[in-house]
């Protein structure tokens, strides 16, 4: 006797695989050590693993918790002028508390996150990669539970590799840094820029 079973149901379909994508990112705070400084701007940008095609975004002002004193910190007057200069320490001051602090700022950003992680494998993308996840991590995961950048891939686009290595080979790829308007739209547009030259072996020198 034959038994009639379904053998679909001992091996069932198997959901599509996500599909791999950049997730851009960048802040801009008053400082370099993610202890001593403040969230100021978070920006992110997903694109494809060309960035060819452009996806969701995200763009938070951030009013801090608190700002540190200036005279008691004079390290951080450098940040503190250049994000003066630019707007953002005005448009980071004006912005309401209420939904703007770290808190609401974290519950924003972990939604955003989550809705893409669970339609993609996000690889983190940009500038000095690790010091973004750094500042978010630092300010912001002990509002949520978790990392705040859980589910994203542990493997990164960093230029910076790429930079280091046009040093090697004797030239300069920060020459022009100081035209940088210090704000994340401006440099997520350009990192996205010099990565797709790169693909194409356009980048200027």
């Amino acid at each position: 006797m034959t038994d009639n079973i379904d053998n679909t149901l001992l091996d069932p379909p198997q959901p599509p695989a996500k599909r791999h994508m950049l997730l851009w990112l960048d802040t801009e705070t008053t400082g370099l050590d993610p202890y001593n400084c403040e969230l100021l701007e978070i920006g992110m940008q997903l694109t494809d693993m060309r960035a060819d095609t452009r996806g969701d975004s995200l763009h938070l002002i951030v009013h801090p918790d608190s700002v540190r004193n200036w005279a008691i910190h004079p390290e951080l007057l450098n940040a503190y002028g250049m994000h003066i200069a630019n707007g953002l320490m005005l448009e980071s001051a004006e912005a309401p508390q209420e939904g703007y602090d770290y808190k609401h700022t974290a519950w924003n950003l972990r939604e955003f996150i989550n809705d893409l992680t669970d339609r993609y494998i996000l690889h983190p993308a940009g500038t000095n990669v690790d010091f973004d996840l750094k500042q978010l991590d630092t300010h912001l995961s002990k509002h949520v539970d978790g990392s705040i950048t859980e589910g994203l891939s542990h493997r990164k686009l960093d230029l910076s590799s790429f930079r280091l290595r046009d040093m090697a080979d004797g030239l300069d790829p920060y020459k022009d840094r100081e035209q940088s308007q210090h704000r994340t739209t401006y440099c997520l547009d350009r990192d996205i820029t010099e990565y797709r030259q790169r693909l194409t072996g356009k980048v200027a020198q």
